[in-house]
Parts: C-alpha cells; sequence; structure tokens
C-alpha cells in the first residue's frame, strides 16, 4: 500500500470507528458479554429475540411502512422534480420539507389526522361525519397511514433536492435526438430520461427507505403499539426492567442494521450490473 493511499484509509477508518465500536459492543451486548445483566457468553438474548413471533411482527410492519412510505415520497418527488427544476420558486417550496424536524412533523401529523384532529373538525363540520370521533382512525391504527404520511412527507424533500440535482446533470442531446428520429415525450421520457434519472437517484432513496426503518421520533407518536416498530421494540427491551432481557435489544438492533446492511449490499450488486458501470 503506498503512502498516497494511506490517508483516505485512515480518514474513511476514523470516520466509521464510532459505528465500528458500536457494532462491536452491540455484538457483544448480544451475547451477554457487556451491558447490564452481563455474565457469560450465551445465545440466549439471540434466541429469545428472534424467537419471538413480535420481533418478526414489528420487522414486517417497519418494513412494509417504511417501503410504503418511500414509494410514496419517490413518485412524488421525480413528478414534482421534472416540473420544478427550471423554477426556483418552485424547487425551494418543494424542499420547505427539509427545515422541519420529524417530531415536529410528526405531532403536526397528529394534530391533523387523528379522531380529535384539524380534519376530524372539518369533516364533521362539514357534514361528512356525524361526530370528530366517526373519523376513520389514522393515528395508531395497524396499517400505520398517518405514519406514513408523515414518512412520505419528510422524505419528499429530500428526494425532490436529490431529483433536480440528477435532473440538471442529464445529457439533453440524446432526447433531441430521439425526437428528431419521431419518439414521443412519452417514449423518450420512459426509455432514455427515467433509466437515467434513476441510476442517479436510487442511492438516495435507498438510503431515505434505511433510515426510515431506524427512525424513531414519528414511531414514537404515530405508530399503533402492535405491531410494534423496530425502533420501538428496542427501546422497550432497553429499558425492561428485566435485565435478562435487556440483552434482547441489542439482537433486535443488529436484526435492523443487518437488514439496512443487506439493502445496500443489494443496492450496490444492482448497480454494478447495470451497463456502462465501472466495475
Amino acid at each position: 500500500m503506498t503512502r498516497r493511499n494511506v490517508a483516505p484509509l485512515a480518514a474513511v477508518l476514523l470516520i466509521a470507528s464510532p459505528v465500528i465500536v458500536g457494532v462491536a459492543y452491540t455484538i457483544l451486548a448480544a451475547l451477554g458479554l457487556r451491558g447490564a445483566g452481563a455474565s457469560e457468553l450465551t445465545v440466549r438474548h439471540v434466541a429469545a429475540a428472534l424467537g419471538g413471533w413480535d420481533t418478526w411482527r414489528g420487522v414486517g410492519w417497519t418494513l412494509a411502512t417504511a417501503a410504503v412510505a418511500t414509494a410514496v415520497a419517490a413518485a412524488a418527488a421525480f413528478t414534482v422534480a421534472l416540473r420544478v427544476q427550471q423554477s426556483p420558486l418552485g424547487r425551494l417550496l418543494a424542499v420547505l420539507p427539509l427545515a422541519v424536524p420529524h417530531v415536529a412533523a410528526a405531532l403536526a401529523a397528529l394534530l391533523l389526522l387523528s379522531q380529535s384532529g384539524w380534519v376530524s373538525r372539518l369533516t364533521h363540520a362539514a357534514g361528512l361525519t356525524p361526530t370528530p370521533a366517526d373519523f376513520p382512525a389514522l393515528v395508531y391504527d395497524r396499517f400505520g397511514v398517518s405514519l406514513v404520511l408523515a414518512f412520505a412527507w419528510k422524505e419528499f424533500a429530500y428526494l425532490v433536492l436529490t431529483a433536480v440535482a440528477v435532473l440538471g446533470t442529464l445529457d439533453r442531446a440524446s432526447d433531441e435526438v430521439a425526437r428528431t428520429l419521431g419518439a414521443s415525450a412519452r417514449q423518450v421520457f420512459w426509455r432514455i430520461t427515467w433509466p437515467q434519472l434513476w441510476r442517479g437517484t436510487s442511492p438516495a432513496v435507498i438510503a431515505a427507505f434505511a433510515f426510515l426503518i431506524g427512525q424513531y421520533e414519528m414511531p414514537a407518536l404515530l405508530a399503533p403499539s402492535t405491531p410494534t416498530a423496530l425502533p420501538l421494540l428496542i427501546y422497550e427491551r432497553s429499558v425492561d426492567p428485566n435485565l435478562l432481557r435487556r440483552g434482547e435489544a441489542y439482537v433486535v438492533a443488529l436484526l435492523a442494521l443487518t437488514l439496512c446492511a443487506g439493502l445496500i449490499a443489494a443496492h450496490g450488486i444492482w448497480r454494478r450490473r447495470l451497463p456502462g458501470v465501472t466495475r
């Protein structure tokens, strides 16, 4: 290894060191060697966490809500980005949600969508529901409607910003050539613009999905107690009065980390197989 390569490697290791140390400690705690209630090497925490149905229900529910929210946010972001890329005011309005903290967005969703919120009161005032309490339960519901909407609203701005940046780097010469050869606007978009847009924004979409898997504030305010979202499951296990159960929190945390790492690895493999990508 040359000296030229040492400095970048050292910088990467320095940046990654908190993660490496955290993962190492989490593994030791999951095996009963560190943390509250640690005594000896054991796999009982692993067996208890992975053998529990509530863990896998939480995994499925978390992945489903994160996936739906990411899909909604990405679809809306791509649609808006194509229309506001030449409008500074439009871009500014589209990215305003970036300045809103996640907990504030969750509180806003709670005030708007609960059965005593503004929307339920408006539907009652308009005669659409007999009472505000008759408004459909969108908060703490098992489908996570309010959580998905709040997730999508927050990630929308981030994906719009990314999509606008990608669109600004695209070579429009291919579009013009396709049009001169008789391609319609729809054909140009789906065969030329969309593949380039998706290739450029897919890392941001994957990052948003991975972030939502571990997002805590919004599920704490909007998610139901059953099934339990993964971040809430980790928190509940970590503060359990039974010290023997606290090791399960580390196991669930490692499970969430593994899901995100697998997602990123799969995306990396997909990108390497794309034509024109340097391996």
